[in-house]
């Protein structure tokens, strides 16, 4: 347990205590002669004397335990939010998950010891009527203390911060890099900062085409790439300076990890028989024939050629000439298909010395297919 969730822990069984000793206990003596002093959480005394627990007694007991309760829990996270300031990210974050559950446990407790009260304030000593909760615990249902808990996450995890000498924001978490493949197979953008986690990928890229269905891919140090399905987006509007961001909601792909080539493939190809579609980065496609047809050669290079620029050198200037051979035999009205075999294997070539480039990937998953090539 991280050193803030132990003195809660240690905060939280203390208080629970002094509640059962002192603020349930105190209602046991209201019929007494003696006037008793209930604390009524509002800056007030309740007062009481000689008065049995029954309609106006009964309904400000409920309606004051919710009082307590509610002003509990934002005391308990105001105080945490002021101890989170003090620890680096890793003790942050799992001490809002602790926080959360101990702060859950401790409402569930005082809830519980209300209803327990209740019941045994109505009863004669001997018997006992059933138990009963009168209260609808606002401010301290558990979806309040989540929804407090997110805010915090947000602020001091999430979206951890430094400020420079000039009072500028930095951010220094987004240590992944990911590509962002349309559902439709478009690669919208390559090289996204990004923090890549258990169901979540956070990214500062605010202007990103972001939609459920889409996919951030993130390559491995094994050359191998995951592929994440976006559930939900999850645009959060920036607050207190720091900017907007995507918090999306995501799933690791059911498909094992693979290449680049592979991964792209899944994603950008859809083979409907002999006679199948592929398509990459727009809505254009190349017809996957045994024979090398002019017209598939021709639809392929001018699928490549708008993603060249985004290709690395020296692949970049090297696809150059392979490409000039292919679109000169295509004109010819007449390719050999020895010099198209040979100008779509040089491009392949070329292609696998930029392992981890998305496009480079989806050039050389469609050229395979042309040949007829099983991916590696």
């Amino acid at each position: 347990m991280t050193p803030i969730g132990a003195r809660l822990q240690m905060r939280l069984d203390a208080e629970y205590l002094r509640m059962q000793n002192e603020w349930f206990f105190k209602w046991h003596h209201i019929g007494g002669d003696s006037v008793v002093e209930i604390d009524g959480f509002d800056g007030r005394m309740i007062r009481y004397s000689g008065i049995k627990f029954s309609g106006t007694a009964r309904n400000v007991y409920w309606d004051t335990i919710q009082r307590y309760g509610r002003q509990k829990v934002g005391h308990l996270l105001d105080d945490l939010e002021i101890e989170l300031q003090k620890y680096p990210l890793e003790i942050r974050s799992n001490a809002l998950n602790e926080a959360q559950s101990l702060i859950r446990v401790f409402v569930g407790k005082i809830r519980k010891a209300a209803v327990d009260k209740d019941r045994i304030l109505r009863g004669n000593g001997f018997t006992f009527p059933p138990q009963q909760d009168l209260g609808n615990w606002a401010g301290a249902q558990p979806l309040d203390i989540e929804s407090r808990i997110a805010t915090l996450r947000h602020i001091y995890c999430d979206l951890e911060f430094a400020k420079g000498r000039d009072g500028m924001v930095f951010r220094d978490m987004m240590r992944d890099k990911v590509t962002l493949v349309k559902a439709d197979g478009t690669i919208a953008r390559q090289n996204i900062q990004a923090q890549v986690s258990a169901g979540q990928i956070i990214t500062f890229d605010a202007d990103l085409p972001l939609e459920p269905g889409d996919h951030f891919l993130r390559s491995l140090p094994s050359g191998l790439v995951e592929d994440y399905v976006v559930d939900d987006p999850n645009f959060m509007t920036g607050i207190h300076g720091i900017p907007s961001s995507f918090q999306s909601k995501v799933h690791r792909s059911k498909e094992t990890i693979a290449t680049p080539q592979q991964v792209v493939q899944r994603i950008t190809n859809h083979f409907h028989g002999n006679n199948s579609r592929v398509t990459f980065g727009t809505d254009i496609s190349t017809n996957v024939v045994t024979q090398l047809q002019p017209v598939a050669v021709a639809n392929l290079v001018e699928q490549i050629k708008p993603h060249v620029v985004s290709l690395p050198e020296p692949q970049r200037t090297e696809i150059a000439a392979p490409l000039k051979l292919l679109e000169d035999e295509i004109k010819s009205g007449s390719p050999e298909p020895s010099k198209v075999q040979a100008a779509l294997r040089s491009i392949l070539t070329m292609i696998e010395g930029a392992a981890g480039n998305l496009i480079a990937a989806g050039i050389q998953a469609m050229i395979m297919k042309m040949l007829g090539t099983p991916p590696s």
